[in-house]
């Protein structure tokens, strides 16, 4: 796995978003809803052919349906949604505190649909995870991604994440 992650560390701060557009993110955009466990199940059976294996090769299954077990309960220690095309859930985004203080994972996944829906994940990350990571004082969030991952990696950088570690043989397939 390829680590990109953003950091508080070393003198930078995040900015914080106006509440105005905080509340439009919450409730103005209607292809971002909060999570249910429905919409994860269809969206892990779904799941685009990139993300099953990024996250399917560091689990000791091979059942979708238990990422959407594992998002569900990620998402009730921190914060997440789901975003929809067509009136289908195409992709989720959240973010769930780690073991140790202040230290999050950041997490995101979808159908072939993605695509369609990242300018509303971008924004709901920007406007809504941001502040609420910073109202929880978080100093790091990791968001690992497997190497071959390219379009995570693309992204993540786009959002202010930088590469910080190659983790060598991470994968159960012995994928970086």
């Amino acid at each position: 796995s390829q680590g990109p992650d953003t950091t508080t560390g070393n003198g930078r701060r995040l900015r914080s978003v106006p509440a105005q557009y905080q509340q439009q993110a919450e409730t103005g955009n209607r292809t971002v809803k909060p999570i249910t466990r429905a919409d994860l199940d269809y969206i892990c059976l779904k799941m685009r052919d990139s993300d099953k294996a990024e996250i399917l090769g560091i689990r000791g299954y091979d059942n979708p349906l238990l990422i959407a077990r594992e998002t569900v309960y990620a998402a009730s220690l921190g914060k997440a949604a789901i975003a929809y095309h067509n009136g289908r859930p195409a992709a989720v985004i959240g973010v769930s505190p780690k073991p140790w203080p202040h230290v999050w994972d950041a997490w995101a996944y979808g159908t072939d649909d993605l695509p369609k829906v990242v300018l509303s994940l971008t924004r709901y990350a920007l406007a809504v995870l941001k502040p609420y990571l910073l109202a929880h004082h978080a100093h790091r969030l990791e968001a690992p991604s497997r190497i071959d991952h390219l379009q995570a990696h693309s992204w993540l950088r786009a959002m202010g994440a930088r590469d910080e570690a190659i983790l060598r043989h991470y994968g159960r397939d012995g994928a970086d």
